[in-house]
């Protein structure tokens, strides 16, 4: 990600960035705007991501909720640091966590240097003896002290170990060690054996989505934690295993610049693609340590593939300990058929509780990477399942012993995005959901609650604005832990909301359980950002490209926008069929999402973000609408959208169109100047996907575009975009990282080939010592500003883009 050390332009002598684009092209050069000059470049810098950040005060307050109670701790945000305040969300009333001043005294006689009460050396901290005393960690040291300070302890403490999976009660840890799974008592360090029988080859690890081999070697990055789950009591251990027998293996990523080795380190490993990964890649194992026996857990008709494994370990639907079962999703390879099954937990057989098809793939949460929409009422004998059977995402109730459908829970023309909380007890849910409010951005979450029989739904947060609610799970799909935000408190009886939009700062506030408002916490403070002379994107709406769909998306404007002038226009693109991506809420447009964009404009350019189809959160068939056409991903829609913004924006010049986009955007924007080289004139295709057939088979892949030899067309060779190399017309820059893991930069190699063979001119920027992230590298940003600058203002840039000061 960004380093903290770029933070401005260097200032003096005009230093030219190479011309490696070749001769200078001339789009519109009698509308060109005034040279570039350093001031710009200067501006451009205050609007880097990490520089943006300090600008926002109290942008996204996190409850830290203290044990069972009704009470939370936060970071609250001030003029050059921050305070740690408590929170009684019954009553709204906040003081201060504990004493700041005097813990900066103790600190700054323990650690030898002068501490500040406004910005402590530790961003955490925790409870001890009810609210009497506060634990942190600061330098390498670990304090317990009293609230007021007049004591302290140094308190010894065990780090976790992020490669391990505690128990329950936290007695024990499950851990990875020569591909079997081992047995650790965290109190004594004593270790067991819990499998022999994991190989190489069969080993005791879910690894589809492993994207950090690099990283972990070099010590930057913790270990990926097992591929195992315990159950609510603690007896049974639920493992995936990959299955790479008789996988071909490849050197998958390089390090030729190893920090610590002159030579080049190649990370050999089984690298299944989709036309020879094994039918079962993925087995589960429920291991009992009551008994000690191992049992394979029957796949059912669909087995475990796709997400399944992933879900399995997430721990959604969940275990009935009573009845004996454990409640696992399972799915065909290419998820156009999903599945629930009850695993008997001494035998690993499994009776078929629903099943579900279609024609194009199945999913159980509109966004690909949060928790599946999927729940086990154990106490009922209930199931929640989400479904877009009736062409928007729905939450269904069934019969857990039957499969008997009971009821639709929600329904209408409008979509459940996450379920957030039940309460089983009361039978009520807690979800959010988009689109259903008349009038409004149909992107918005909104928090309602529901009864399991589909009545009294009730609208929590009427606020028209973007509620910010997210449901990634614990464990992260790259195999390490994730800390979810708890926005209930643990009674369920209170929530913490944020909400904004894109021209509205946040504003958090407590709200009881039936949405009623007990206090307002803390509004952002946008003084700063303001005085910069920001203004807030502007949101419009289009019609798609079949006029069927509205399309909703933003501009971008620099800090000095002329209306009278004419600008280029840059489209910020993802695309991709897993998330919606334009700005919704106030930092959306700041912060990484739309990364160096709000820069990029400060340079002369107006910058569009927009969701076409083929993006989730909204209905089946706008989700699935482009899937089977050579537009894959409705690219036809951002070209649409664009038009039509500037229809009553003179001041966009249809003319400079270009794109630029980071993964699967890296994928759509190549794609795009393919497809549209009248419209897009310039693309900038970071760390992209060119060529399915050659990536990793896993999710996200087969999911989108089936198993190879199934169905009658080659899906692979109709989205790849290395056959479409003899099409590009405009000027394009790909860019790539060395230790990219996600995407590697083979991908980027193969497009390079096409476009080579097919006699193109483009640019190749290969990043050393980058990864998947490599579209927020300095250097990736400096040639991206300069390769637009150069082709859509006919200027050399005065100063390199996004070089750190000297």
């Amino acid at each position: 990600m960004l380093k903290a050390c770029v933070r401005q332009i260097l200032i003096g002598t005009l230093v030219l960035l190479s011309s490696s684009c070749g001769s200078i092209d001339r789009f519109g050069t009698a509308d060109a705007a005034p040279s570039l000059t350093h001031a710009d470049f200067q501006r451009a810098a205050r609007f880097y991501p990490d520089a943006v950040r300090g600008l926002v005060l109290n942008a996204a307050p996190v409850p830290n909720w203290i044990g069972d109670t009704d009470q939370f701790w936060y970071r609250r945000d001030a003029s050059g640091g921050y305070r740690f305040e408590t929170v009684n969300a019954a009553t709204g009333e906040a003081a201060p966590s504990f004493n700041h001043e005097a813990v900066a005294r103790m600190l700054s006689l323990e650690l030898g240097k002068t501490v500040s009460a406004q910005k402590l050396p530790f961003t955490s901290f925790r409870y001890s003896d009810g609210l009497k005393r506060v634990v942190f960690a600061a330098g390498e040291k670990t304090f317990e002290c009293s609230r007021d300070a007049d004591f302290c302890n140094m308190k010894a403490e065990a780090a976790p170990d992020p490669a391990a999976a505690l128990s329950p009660d936290g007695a024990q840890a499950v851990f990875v060690r020569d591909h079997n799974l081992w047995l650790r008592e965290t109190s004594t360090g004593k270790e067991r054996s819990l499998t022999t029988d994991g190989t190489a080859e069969f080993p005791y690890q879910y690894t589809a989505f492993r994207t950090t081999y690099v990283e972990e070697r070099r010590g930057t990055e913790s270990p990926t934690y097992p591929g195992a789950t315990w159950s609510p009591d603690g007896r049974f251990i639920l493992a995936v295993r990959s299955d790479y027998r008789g996988v071909k293996t490849a050197p998958y990523v390089v390090e030729f610049l190893a920090p610590d080795s002159l030579r080049p380190i190649a990370h050999q490993i089984a690298m299944p693609m989709p036309e020879d990964t094994p039918k079962v890649p993925y087995t589960l194992s429920l291991i009992d340590r009551k008994s000690g026996l191992s049992v394979e857990v029957d796949g059912g008709a669909f087995g475990f593939n796709d997400y399944a494994p992933y879900w399995a370990i997430v721990g959604e639907p969940g275990w009935d300990m009573d009845g004996g079962e454990l409640y696992l999703v399972t799915s065909t390879r290419d998820s156009r058929a999903l599945g629930l099954v009850a695993v008997d937990l001494g035998t690993g057989k499994t009776r078929t509780i629903l099943e579900e098809r279609d024609g194009q793939y199945l999913n159980l949460n509109p966004f690909d990477y949060h928790v599946p929409n999927v729940r086990l009422l154990a106490g009922r004998g209930e199931i929640l399942w989400w479904s877009e059977r009736s062409g928007w995402g729905h939450l269904y109730r069934y019969d857990a012993r039957t499969g008997t459908l009971k009821n639709a829970v929600t329904k209408g023309d409008w979509a459940v995005f996450d379920i957030v909380r039940v309460d089983e007890a009361a039978g009520v849910i807690y979800f959010t959901g988009g689109g259903k409010e008349a009038g409004r951005n149909p992107y918005y979450r909104h928090l309602y609650r529901v009864n399991l029989d589909g009545s009294g739904l009730k609208l929590l947060t009427p606020e028209d604005a973007d509620h910010a609610y997210t449901n990634f799970p614990a464990r992260g799909l790259n195999g390490h832990y994730e800390t979810p935000i708890q926005r209930f408190s643990p009674s369920g009886r209170y929530f913490v909301d944020t909400y904004s939009t894109v021209s509205e700062p946040p504003h958090t506030v407590v709200r009881s359980a039936d949405g009623a408002r007990v206090s307002d916490l803390v509004s952002a403070d946008v003084s700063a950002l303001i005085a910069t002379g920001w203004s807030p994107p502007e949101r419009f709406v289009a019609k798609s490209a079949d006029n069927a769909y509205d399309i909703y998306g933003v501009l971008l404007k620099p800090t000095n926008f002329d209306k009278t002038k004419r600008y280029p226009v840059i489209e910020q693109i993802y695309a991709g069929p897993q998330v919606s991506f334009a700005p919704q809420s106030f930092t959306d447009a700041l912060g990484a999402r739309a990364a160096y964009m709000q820069a990029l404009a400060e340079l002369g350019f107006i910058i569009v973000v927009q969701d076409g189809r083929g993006t989730p959160r909204r209905s089946r068939a706008f989700h699935m609408t482009p899937m089977n056409a050579e537009d894959s991903f409705a690219l036809a829609d951002h070209v649409a959208g664009i038009k039509s913004a500037a229809r009553t924006r003179p001041y966009m010049d249809m003319e400079r169109v270009g794109i630029t986009g980071i993964s699967f955007g890296g994928y759509a924007s190549a794609r795009a100047i393919l497809l549209f080289p009248d419209f897009y004139k310039a693309a900038v295709s970071i760390a992209g996907p060119h060529d399915y057939r050659t990536m990793i088979s896993s999710i996200s892949v087969e999911r989108f575009f089936g198993v190879p030899g199934e169905g009658e067309e080659d899906v692979y060779a109709r989205v790849d975009n290395l056959h479409l190399a003899k099409r590009l017309e405009g000027r394009l820059m790909l860019i790539a990282g060395e230790i990219d893991q996600n995407v590697p930069f083979n991908q980027t190699m193969a497009f390079s080939n096409a476009l080579i063979e097919a006699g193109k001119e483009f640019d190749f920027v290969l990043v050393p010592n980058a990864a998947h992230d490599v579209g927020y590298h300095p250097y990736a940003a400096r040639r991206l500003a300069g390769f637009f600058v150069r082709h859509f203002q006919q200027q050399e840039p005065p100063v390199p883009f996004a070089q750190a000061a000297k």
